[in-house]
């Protein structure tokens, strides 16, 4: 049996944290799998859950006490999915244009995919099921080449309310073998997980909590859970861990209609600004509707004062950032886009925009390491803006 050597010069058995799967270590504490050793050898006494000290906090108290290196993770992942024929990917429905990766795919060895779409709760009511699944096959149609994408591989699912997961679990069940599931972070892949298997993990608003490979089982499928991919280009991964939990989506996103003059700035959050003007008709206004999470802050303002000292209002008015926060070094970029009627601007990590009256030509700043992605729309217009007066 494989050992580790303590402090102290005990010899202990190597068990891994029934939360995120590290491999139980004693002398790091800010690395995955700490646990003071004297806490460990109780628990191992009392015959108690061993969780490592960074999933005991998230689970009891809510506080992540560790940062994941980001090389690490890749390459363990990397090395995890060339073994696995089938592959669960799991990814947001809200912010689908941030979490689902076509990169990732890329680098998956398999002869299987299967798609998870969760957090359906956070899409407007007005989504029906089967009109997100159709415009997911087509989108991941467009996206991935030499991936076959049969609408009965594809699960809308929602951990918040149980939609979708037992026709889920019912599919898996009828499977065997191993299957590895994958996404970016807090996808909800853990919590899925825990749903389906009634297995114990730590789940938490917190990016990157699953750290190693855990393994869960239902029926004859044994399922590996991996650790939430890291990506950098999405607005949300600007911001720190705790600003990242409070401004994820928890239920229906908000949505506000917009109705700018060509003098009129809109913020969303602190990080993102943006102008819009119809094209072809001056006499006329564009109409759009942006969608963000509760937390995210919407501000129209005209005031130069306002756009040339905005740093001034984060963690207020403007939000995220969720505190004060230094946006030295960081690159700004501005895009011009046009969007037609029928298409949609997504900002990863951030917000989506539907054009009700266009097409508009919008005037994006925002950090340049965040991407912009022109859509198909998701949400079809219901009536036809008259063009012809200023509704």
């Amino acid at each position: 049996m494989s050992t580790i050597n303590s402090r102290g010069g005990n010899t202990k058995k190597i068990v891994k944290c029934a939360g995120c799967g590290a491999q139980i270590q004693f002398d790091n504490p800010g690395k995955p799998g700490f646990i003071p050793i004297d806490v460990y050898n109780k628990r191992l006494n009392e015959g108690s859950e061993v969780l490592c000290q960074r999933c005991f906090r998230i689970k009891h108290y809510g506080i992540l006490t560790s940062e994941i290196d980001e090389d690490e993770l890749a390459d363990f992942l990397k090395n995890a999915v060339k073994r696995f024929k089938n592959v669960l990917y799991v990814f947001d429905t809200f912010d689908f244009d941030g979490t689902f990766r076509p990169e990732i795919l890329r680098e998956v060895n398999a002869d299987h995919v299967m798609f998870v779409a969760n957090k359906f709760d956070t899409l407007p009511k007005t989504i029906s099921g089967s009109q997100l699944k159709l415009w997911l096959v087509e989108r991941i149609r467009t996206l991935v080449d030499g991936i076959r994408t049969n609408p009965r591989d594809i699960f809308i699912t929602s951990t918040k309310s149980g939609f979708g997961l037992s026709k889920l679990r019912e599919t898996l069940e009828k499977m065997n073998g191993e299957m590895l599931v994958v996404g970016v972070t807090n996808v909800g892949k853990s919590s899925i997980l825990k749903a389906l298997t009634e297995s114990h993990v730590v789940t938490s608003p917190y990016p990157g909590t699953t750290i190693g490979l855990v393994e869960h089982r239902l029926g004859k499928l044994r399922l590996y859970d991996t650790p939430g991919i890291i990506v950098s280009d999405r607005m949300l991964d600007l911001f720190d861990a705790k600003c990242q939990a409070r401004i994820l989506a928890q239920g229906e996103v908000t949505r506000k209609t917009f109705k700018p003059s060509e003098e009129e700035v809109i913020f969303v959050s602190g990080l993102c600004r943006m102008t819009a003007q119809l094209v072809g008709v001056s006499e006329l206004r564009p109409i759009f509707q942006i969608f963000a999470p509760e937390n995210v802050s919407f501000h129209k303002t005209s005031s130069l004062a306002f756009i040339q000292n905005f740093q001034k209002h984060f963690g207020q008015l403007l939000v995220p950032p969720c505190s004060k926060m230094s946006i030295e070094g960081l690159e700004f970029k501005e895009e011009r886009i046009i969007v037609n009627e029928e298409e949609e601007v997504c900002i990863p990590g951030l917000c989506w925009i539907n054009v009700k009256r266009g097409p508009v030509e919008f005037k994006i700043t925002l950090p340049k390491v965040v991407k912009v992605v022109v859509r198909p729309s998701l949400i079809k217009p219901k009536r036809k803006f008259n063009q012809n007066k200023d509704d």
